[in-house]
């Protein structure tokens, strides 16, 4: 399997398109294909490259630690792209691929970020699938890399291209249903094994996986046949960001962008199921604290996971239309009305305005007709990274407005390990008076892999 293994680093680095401002600025025609690299090949991955490949883009080069999943992708993108190389080891990719104009990350989350750190730089463009990071240090890292690139970043939280998000976007922002204090955001993740015991023993490794290289930044550990790879490590400490991390991109989109909140400040989880040194709790519910902003209001967010709701005493026009309180949604409470979304990415959204007894589906509001559409719609979120980079301009999801969302994520996944209230501050990036929480913070990365800068 020509290039699939890792081998000695070549030198080079990788030529890109960047930002108007930014250093060699060159621009496409939207004739021209771009030179796609990809790090995680198979589950989410191949929904973000396969987007691009399927936009006519030249996918060069596939790297991913298991050989089944680069095989597949080979043969996924044969017919026109048929000189694809194949890697196992990012590092490797990026010293010997010196034409790639940007890569799609769809790794496990502790992987991100020194992946990102590589692609910025050297200049490539970065489509990043959600949570950006695993910890809230490795945030800071890749906000300062993008900053100084000026390379065009995208976070794959892929309900921000849908047009039913943006609609909702613009009509809760016009302050239909007024000055918004409360918001509940509650998902049945985690669908993988959480809140246990790292298991004794080890299994044979996979002949097709390399589990040193998937391990990354990670401490060494023994491999353990479904424990781990492929799904289900999104639930322990050391890869994942739990069912918060997983899902709080997607259900936090809206009142993020809606409310227009900016950086947590404080954040609790008021009830959980027990606590393990290793993996994320069961289930939890979690106080996220915004401040007032101009003249809109403080906010608290609560985070439900694990299969806990918000009560239906908060929702009862919801629970007269649809039965009862959906499996997953976001309840914006306003003074005027309330707001609410039935799935993860915010595709259905339903609206009450005070004195009516029931929610109905917010486009068939007779209210919202009349607020004017002021964003502009895209053909979603992977073609809009790419049309980005083609015309110099920004996505939807670049760093500036996903940091911050991503921040608020993080700091509730301390709280989930951390009992008390926690105080956050931003712009030092540390708790307050707590060292157990800032001891989270950030994490030991094996020798060898660190990409922070002291």
């Amino acid at each position: 399997m020509a290039g699939a293994g890792a081998g000695a680093v070549l030198s080079g680095g990788c030529l890109n398109l960047l930002r108007p401002g930014a250093r060699d600025v060159h621009r496409r025609s939207a004739l021209d294909r771009l030179n796609i690299g990809v790090i995680g090949v198979g589950g989410r991955g191949a929904a973000n490259w396969g987007a691009a490949y399927r936009a006519g883009e030249n996918i060069v080069a596939l790297c991913d630690v298991d050989e089944t999943a680069l095989l597949a992708g080979r043969d996924d993108v044969a017919e026109h792209c048929a000189g694809v190389r194949l890697y196992k080891d990012f590092r490797v990719m990026f010293e010997a691929e010196k034409r790639l104009d940007a890569v799609f990350i769809s790794t496990p989350d502790h992987m991100h970020g020194l992946q990102a750190a590589w692609a910025m730089d050297r200049g490539c463009h970065v489509y990043i699938e959600c949570p950006l990071v695993r910890t809230l240090r490795e945030l800071h890292e890749v906000q300062a890399r993008a900053r100084a690139s000026g390379v065009v970043t995208q976070m794959g939280n892929q309900g921000s291209a849908m047009d039913e998000v943006r609609r909702a976007v613009e009509v809760v922002g016009s302050g239909l249903i007024g000055a918004v204090t409360e918001a509940h955001v509650w998902t049945p993740r985690p669908v993988w094994q959480q809140g246990m015991v790292r298991p004794d023993g080890s299994d044979p490794v996979p002949a097709t996986l390399d589990w040193d290289l998937w391990l990354g930044v990670a401490p060494v550990r023994p491999y353990r046949d479904k424990v781990y790879h492929r799904f289900n490590w999104r639930g322990w400490h050391d890869f994942g960001t739990g069912a918060l991390g997983d899902g709080g991109g997607h259900l936090l989109n809206l009142p993020f962008r809606a409310l227009g909140l900016e950086a947590v400040v404080a954040a609790e989880a008021v009830d959980s199921t027990a606590r393990f040194s290793e993996t994320y709790c069961k289930s939890s519910k979690v106080r996220l604290e915004f401040n007032a902003r101009g003249k809109r209001p403080a906010v608290s967010l609560f985070w439900y996971d694990g299969g806990s709701k918000p009560p239906a005493e908060l929702m009862p026009q919801a629970v007269t239309a649809l039965g009862q309180v959906p499996d997953t949604g976001c309840l914006l409470v306003g003074e005027k009305g309330i707001w609410l979304t039935t799935d993860d990415l915010g595709k259905h959204h339903y609206l009450a305005l005070q004195g009516e007894g029931r929610v109905v589906d917010a486009e068939k509001h007779e209210a919202c007709s009349a607020v004017p559409v002021t964003l502009p719609r895209v053909k979603g979120q992977q073609q809009e990274f790419l049309d980005a980079i083609r015309n110099g301009g920004q996505a939807y999801s670049e760093m500036r407005y996903a940091a911050p969302l991503m921040e608020s994520v993080l700091v509730g996944c301390v709280a989930q390990r951390v009992p008390g209230r926690l105080e956050w501050n931003s712009r030092k990036g540390r708790f307050t008076k707590h060292e157990s929480a800032n001891g989270l913070v950030s994490s030991e990365f094996r020798e060898g892999w660190s990409y922070l800068k002291t």
